[in-house]
């Protein structure tokens, strides 16, 4: 049984933080920006927010639509006993979100390395295209996704998919696939009815390695996590941690494991061990904190590279890897620069080092 305490207690702190920062006439808008507007909607929040129900019935539609895309993608990686689990938002449709509670725009589909071509090729039979170059993450010798479009249906139908076969390190700005999800993971994946997903631990430690990599601001992953702590068994938060380290975010996961406990009421002690030695940042981050972050930052920032997600990076990370990310802004790989900016490299060096000047001075 589904507690969503965790919701009503986010949406205590959203109000917080909109009269934190001035906009609690806005408060509709700042759900719509964490992702969550239809779930405090449906699960009745107290005072209720007054969301646009054109929008809540277009995103219901539309989500539904990434659903069935899913349940058909399942059947076709099974049937083809092709290795592979769901993450993130859409592995939760059905036991925790109904279509339009919570924004997802990607299905989120996970496969070794190993099985990537086939993966890629199955997708194909499925109706699934690449998307252009520039929309991908990085070049080929880099990325650890590949991102993917239905392009058999109306525009409405233009599902998208994240093929992921690594995990990017999160001590580096750009893509690497050098990262293997770890085997634990794959060696526990749950075959449910309808959906392959990880085991509660392992999901969980995804979706901290997700909060880092987009630094902090996919916050609605956060209420993912809430729901995904209540499914441990009594010593899985031992497991959470460990896989944590693995990715190297356990002081990061255990910090999680505080606020989670402390701000939305989900304990789980097994997961919670000291996490704020020589860290001012991670010791005062709670949720109203964290939601003033996402609130006072540009939407485009989800999106791109900024001087405030590497400073707030370099606090997350159990050792500051100054050197990694600087040499990602500084001296990207050839391979990143030639894909980005075109040959020659000499020429391409030039156009990144004045974008970077560019954001220096923004």
């Amino acid at each position: 049984m589904i507690d969503f305490g965790p919701a009503h207690r986010f949406y205590g702190a959203v109000r917080c933080t909109a009269a934190r920062v001035g906009l609690s006439n806005y408060i509709p808008e700042l759900l719509l920006r964490f992702g969550l507007p239809g779930m405090m909607t449906r699960i009745g929040v107290d005072p209720p927010v007054k969301v646009d129900l054109s929008l809540l019935r277009a995103q219901k539609l539309y989500h539904s639509l990434v659903f069935e895309h899913a349940e058909v993608l399942s059947a076709a990686f099974r049937a083809r006993e092709l290795p592979h689990f769901f993450a993130k938002g859409i592995a939760l449709v059905g036991r925790v979100y109904e279509p339009g509670d919570r924004f997802f725009g990607d299905v989120d589909l996970y496969v070794p390395f190993e099985a990537r071509d086939e993966s890629v090729e199955t997708l194909a039979q499925l109706g699934y295209v690449p998307l252009p170059e520039a929309d991908q993450a990085g070049p080929p010798e880099l990325r650890s996704a590949l991102a993917l479009e239905y392009a058999l249906g109306t525009d409405i139908d233009r599902i998208g998919v994240d093929l992921h076969w690594t995990l990017d390190p999160v001590e580096r700005l750009l893509p690497r696939r050098d990262r293997p999800i770890p085997q634990p993971v794959w060696d526990n994946v749950h075959v449910g009815k309808t959906f392959n997903v990880p085991m509660p631990e392992h999901h969980a430690a995804i979706l901290a390695h997700h909060l880092v990599h987009t630094d902090l601001l996919h916050v609605r992953s956060l209420l993912d996590l809430a729901f995904v702590f209540q499914e441990f068994a009594d010593d899985d938060g031992h497991d959470f941690l460990e896989t944590c380290d693995q990715l190297r975010i356990g002081r990061f996961g255990a910090t999680l494991a505080i606020i989670l406990d402390r701000d939305l009421g989900v304990s789980r002690p097994a997961a919670q061990r000291d996490s704020s030695s020589g860290n001012a940042f991670l010791r005062r981050l709670n949720l109203e904190e964290w939601l003033t972050i996402v609130a006072r930052s540009d939407p485009d920032d989800d999106n791109r590279i900024t001087l405030g997600r590497i400073r707030r990076r370099l606090r997350i990370l159990d050792h500051r890897p100054v050197r990694t990310l600087g040499a990602d802004v500084f001296a990207p790989p050839s391979s990143f620069l030639a894909w980005r900016w075109g040959l020659p490299l000499w020429r391409a060096r030039l156009l990144h080092v004045g974008q970077l000047a560019r954001k220096v001075v923004q």
